[in-house]
């Protein structure tokens, strides 16, 4: 009698243990569950229905990748709209997605303000067509071969390797360099392009821009041979580069530019030049009416002694 006893005051206790525990977690829980419910209508009170921070003011750095317009479209940032319903992260995803744009910054500046920022893709080749379709780049006309952009179809590319193909013409793209030889295949607008001849072509004219525009402006690169690429600059003179590994290209620039500086002191003009031999290199000099009155002295003969 007495071990029952025992034992039946031990359950209870147990079970007034468990009972106690039980009611303490309701009400963590019930006060936890009151707290957010105040804290959320509190924070629709004053920020998410509160007309002070209505969006009113949209500052926009776009550099021409698109308009004001069009990214209230693609984002929804609408003006009256409580700034706080907008989602950045999804407006700065979908910003980064485009081809065009590098990076993308955006800032919610209290009370009535949101900032977007974008930095511009800066294309440095435009891709010549491939097959008999229309021709692109700059100059193309002058050369037969078509038009010289196909809005939506002609590639572009940055100094990454990013393949662009923009649905509006600029006059900027008109006067990229156009790039030859580099096979599209598997080219996606957005995505870098694994392509070795690419690769050549972009060290190619970075360390070509490095030389001043006046005396070399870049008009195409035919990297369509794998042991040479061949520069087009203004002018229409033709410079062969060596792109195996073996070639030292800032030896090659280096003989360039004392070509280029030849050129102004003598006032001459360059038709082609192989840059790829260091000695001797082979060069060949636009003649001029002047140069080859100097070369061919013409003779006259009367009918008489050309009959003798």
């Amino acid at each position: 009698m007495e071990l029952n006893v025992r034992t039946a005051s031990i359950k209870r206790q147990r079970r007034s243990k468990v009972s106690g525990l039980l009611w303490k977690v309701s009400a963590v829980v019930i006060i936890v569950a009151l707290l957010a419910v105040t804290a959320r209508l509190a924070a629709e009170k004053f920020f998410f229905k509160n007309s002070e921070y209505s969006l009113r003011h949209l500052v926009t750095h776009l550099n021409g990748v698109m308009s004001e317009e069009e990214l209230i479209a693609l984002t929804g940032f609408a003006e009256g709209k409580n700034i706080f319903s907008f989602d950045l992260d999804q407006a700065n995803r979908k910003l980064a997605a485009l081809p065009e744009v590098r990076s993308v910054s955006m800032e919610r500046i209290l009370p009535d303000t949101i900032e977007v920022g974008l930095e511009r893709r800066k294309p440095v080749f435009l891709f010549a067509a491939t097959g008999g379709g229309a021709g692109t780049g700059a100059g193309a006309e002058e050369e037969g071969t078509g038009e010289a952009f196909v809005p939506g179809k002609t590639y572009l590319c940055d100094r990454d390797g990013v393949m662009m193909q923009p649905a509006r013409l600029e006059d900027t793209y008109l006067h990229l360099p156009v790039l030859k030889g580099v096979n599209e295949t598997g080219a996606v607008p957005g995505k870098h392009l694994e392509s070795e001849s690419l690769a050549t072509a972009i060290r190619l004219q970075q360390a070509l821009s490095e030389l001043p525009q006046e005396t070399f402006s870049i008009r195409s690169v035919d990297v369509s041979k794998p042991y040479a690429a061949v520069v087009t600059d203004a002018s229409n003179a033709r410079f062969t580069f060596g792109t195996l590994g073996n070639q030292d290209l800032p030896s090659q620039l280096e003989r360039l530019r004392k070509l280029l500086d030849h050129c102004q002191e003598t006032g001459r003009k360059i038709d082609t030049a192989n840059l790829m031999l260091a000695r001797n290199t082979p060069v060949t000099f636009v003649l001029t009416p002047e140069s080859r009155s100097s070369k061919i002295t013409p003779v006259t003969t009367s009918k008489k002694s050309s009959r003798r």
